[in-house]
C-alpha cells in the first residue's frame, strides 16, 4: 500500500471561505472547512486545521472534540507542540497596553492514537463571554498502519560528524519500500546530495543531524530553475529532482519529519557565534557576506563558487546561481514537512518548486545571516500551507516566486497558500511575493501571525520587464513590532545584483493587484521609511489597483509614500506618534479614497 492510499486529505481551496450560515451572527460561528493536512497522519498522531473568521476580536480559543471528547484548547495544544509559540507568548505578554492585534491559533496536533484506526473529530469556538460556537462540521480520518522502519546506521552511516556518509546513507533510501519509515538516529552524519524518492518518510530523530560536505564534488549539477534557464545549479543537500520532468507527479507523497537537523555547512559562524535570543534560546549568526568576500566568508559557499569561478564562470554568475539549497523539492504531488531545524544553507533554505498539495508545520528556520538563506521558497506550486514555524532568516522569510519575462506564460501560476500562526523574525520580509512573478503569484491568505524585527512585513517586488504579477493577496490579522525598514511595500523597482537576466522580457509589466490589508497593527518601525510604500511605473502604464487597506493601526511609524496606483481604498487606518506632519504622500493616483472620500495627489 504506497502512502498516498493511507491518507485522508480533505481538498479545499485554502483561501475560499466556506458561506456563512445566515441565522447566526458572524462572530458566533462555528469554525469552518477543519481539515487534515495531506501526508499529516502518521501510525499515532495527525494534525487538524480550520479556517478563522475575518472578525476575530471576540474569539479566546477553540475547543477540540475526539468522538465527542473534548481533548482540551488549540493554544494550550500549541503550546506542547509549536516552535513559534513561545514567541508568540512572549510578544503579547510584553503588549503592556493592549496595542498589537490578538491572532488566534486555528490548528492542533492530536496524539496518542492507535494505528490503522479511524477517528472522527469537531471543533467549536470559545469567545470572551465563555459561550462556544455550535460545533463545526464533523470529519473523518484514518491513522496509517506500522510501517516498516530502517536505519541509515543499519547501511554502514556513521554519526561522527566525520566520516562522509553519502553512499551508506543514499543505499539506505534505496532500500525504502512504498510506506517505509527512514529513521536518522542520533549523531552527526556528514553528507553529499542525497535523493529521495516517492512514498518514504525520512525521520530526523532527536539529537540528529544532516551535516553537508564542504566539497562541490559531492553536489553535482542537478537542474535549471527555469525550463528557460541557461544556469545548471547544483544539487542540495536533500532531493527529490527529475531533470527530464517537472510536473507535480513526477513523485509522490514524500516526508520529511522529526526533530533533528539539516545543516548546509554553508558559512563561517560570526564572531559573536550566536546570541540569546527573546525568549532565552540560543540562536546561530551566521556571517552576511557578498560575491566578493565569500572567499573569506564561506565554507561550502567559498568552495562551490571557486569552482565555478575555476570552470570560466564569471564571479557573479557563479555566486548566484552555483551555490547549493538545503532542500529542493521539484514535481512532487503531496508533500509534508514537520518538526526539523534548517541551519546555514550555502545559498537558500527549502526550496518547493512545481509541487502540489504542501505542508510545512513547525519547522525551525535558523539561517540569520547566511546570504539569501531564505527560510521556505515556493516557485510555481499550488495548494500550500505553512504554520507553526519559527522563521529567523537571513533573506525572506517565507517567498512566493512564479518565472521571469515572457516565457515564464508557458508556466502555471504559483497559486493557493494559506500561512497562519507562525512567528517571523529578522527576515528581509516576513511574507513575500517576488521579484520572480512572471506567471502570476495569486490566492495568497497570509493571517493570525506575528512579525517582529522582520526588514518588511508585507513585501511585494518584481519590475516591469519580469512581467505577471500577485494579486487576490490577504495580509489580515497579523501584527507587527519594532519594523526595521517598512510595514508594506508594493514596488517594481526591485534590483538584484547577482541576478542573471537570461530571459526576454515580459510584453506586458508586472502589476499588483486585488491585495487586501486588513485588522493589522504595526507598533514601531526602526528606520525613516515610508510606513507604506507603494510605487509602480505609470510612465509604462504599470499601475498596482485594487489595494484596500481596513482597520490598520500604526505607531511610532513615518508617513507613507504612494503612487501608480488606481482604484484603491484606505479606510480605519489610524496613525498614532507619526514621525512627520502628514501621514498621506500621494503623487500618480487615480480613483483613490480615504474612508469614502477621494484623494487627489
Amino acid at each position: 500500500m504506497t502512502i498516498k492510499a493511507m491518507f485522508l486529505f480533505m481538498a479545499t481551496s485554502l483561501v475560499t471561505m466556506t458561506p456563512q450560515a445566515s441565522a447566526i451572527p458572524l462572530n458566533k460561528q462555528a469554525p469552518q472547512q477543519l481539515q487534515i493536512p495531506i501526508l499529516s497522519a502518521d501510525d499515532s498522531s495527525l494534525m487538524l486545521v480550520w479556517k478563522a473568521p475575518e472578525d476575530t476580536r471576540d474569539i479566546v480559543d477553540y475547543l477540540v472534540y475526539a468522538e465527542g471528547k473534548l481533548l482540551g484548547k488549540a493554544s494550550e495544544n500549541s503550546d506542547r507542540f509549536s516552535p513559534a509559540k513561545p514567541y508568540i507568548n512572549h510578544f503579547y505578554a510584553n503588549d503592556k497596553d493592549n496595542f498589537s492585534q490578538r491572532i488566534v491559533i486555528q490548528n492542533f496536533k492530536v496524539t496518542g492514537l492507535a494505528p490503522d484506526s479511524q477517528y472522527s473529530f469537531t471543533v467549536k469556538t470559545l469567545y470572551a463571554d465563555g459561550t462556544q460556537s455550535d460545533a463545526s462540521q464533523s470529519i473523518t480520518a484514518k491513522t496509517t498502519p506500522l510501517p516498516t522502519v530502517l536505519k541509515i546506521t543499519d547501511f554502514g552511516a556513521k554519526g561522527d560528524g566525520a566520516t562522509l556518509n553519502t553512499k551508506a546513507i543514499q543505499r539506505a533510501i534505496d532500500a525504502c519500500q512504498p510506506g517505509c519509515r527512514l529513521d536518522v538516529p542520533a549523531g552527526v552524519y556528514k553528507t553529499g546530495a542525497l535523493w529521495l524518492k516517492s512514498d518514504i518518510t525520512l525521520n530526523l530523530q532527536a539529537g540528529s543531524t544532516l551535516l553537508g560536505s564542504d566539497d562541490p564534488a559531492d553536489y553535482p549539477p542537478a537542474y535549471r530553475l527555469y525550463s528557460y534557464s541557461t544556469e545548471m545549479r547544483p544539487a542540495s543537500l536533500l532531493n527529490a529532482i527529475d531533470p527530464e520532468h517537472v510536473e507535480p507527479g513526477t513523485f509522490r507523497n514524500i516526508r520529511i519529519v522529526g526533530p533533528g537537523v539539516i545543516d548546509g555547512n554553508g558559512w563561517l559562524r560570526q564572531k559573536t557565534a550566536e546570541i540569546v535570543d527573546e525568549v532565552g534560546n540560543p540562536l546561530p549568526q551566521y556571517i552576511s557576506s557578498k560575491n566578493s568576500k565569500v572567499h573569506e566568508d564561506g565554507i561550502l559557499a567559498k568552495h562551490q563558487v571557486a569552482k565555478a569561478v575555476a570552470e570560466g564562470v564569471p564571479l557573479q554568475i557563479a555566486y548566484g546561481q552555483r551555490r547549493s539549497s538545503l532542500v529542493t523539492l521539484r514535481g512532487v504531488e503531496n508533500v509534508y514537512l514537520a518538526d526539523f531545524t534548517a541551519r546555514n544553507p550555502a545559498f537558500h533554505g527549502v526550496m518547493l518548486l512545481e509541487n502540489h498539495n504542501v505542508t510545512a508545520n513547525n519547522l525551525i528556520h535558523q539561517t540569520f545571516d547566511a546570504n539569501n538563506g531564505d527560510g521556505i521558497e515556493f516557485g510555481n506550486s499550488q495548494n500550500v500551507m505553512v504554520m507553526n514555524n519559527f522563521f529567523d532568516t537571513g533573506d525572506d522569510c517565507i517567498n512566493f516566486a512564479a518565472g521571469t519575462g515572457e516565457k515564464a506564460r508557458e508556466q502555471p501560476s504559483m497559486k493557493g497558500a494559506w500561512l497562519f500562526n507562525n512567528y517571523l523574525r529578522r527576515g528581509h520580509g516576513a511574507v513575500v511575493t517576488g521579484s520572480h512573478t512572471g506567471a502570476w503569484i495569486e490566492d495568497i491568505l497570509a493571517e493570525n501571525n506575528v512579525i517582529y524585527l522582520t526588514d518588511v512585513g508585507l513585501r511585494a517586488k518584481s519590475t516591469t520587464d519580469i512581467g505577471g504579477g500577485a494579486r487576490n493577496i490577504t495580509f489580515r490579522n497579523n501584527a507587527m513590532k519594532d519594523i526595521v525598514r517598512q510595514p508594506v511595500i508594493l514596488t517594481l523597482n526591485y534590483s538584484d545584483p547577482n541576478a542573471k537576466i537570461d530571459y526576454p522580457a515580459a510584453k506586458k509589466p508586472a502589476q499588483f493587484y486585488n491585495f487586501l490589508v486588513q485588522n493589522v497593527t504595526v507598533q514601531g518601525t526602526l528606520e525613516d521609511k515610508p510606513a507604506i510604500e507603494i510605487k509602480g511605473n505609470s510612465e509604462k502604464n504599470a499601475w498596482h489597483r485594487l489595494v484596500r487597506f481596513d482597520n490598520v493601526r500604526f505607531n511610532n511609524v513615518p508617513p507613507t509614500a504612494i503612487s501608480d496606483l488606481e482604484d484603491s481604498q484606505f479606510d480605519r487606518v489610524v496613525f498614532s506618534q507619526l514621525r512627520g506632519e502628514t501621514p498621506w504622500h500621494f503623487n500618480a493616483i487615480r480613483n483613490v479614497t480615504i474612508d469614502g472620500k477621494p484623494v487627489t495627489p
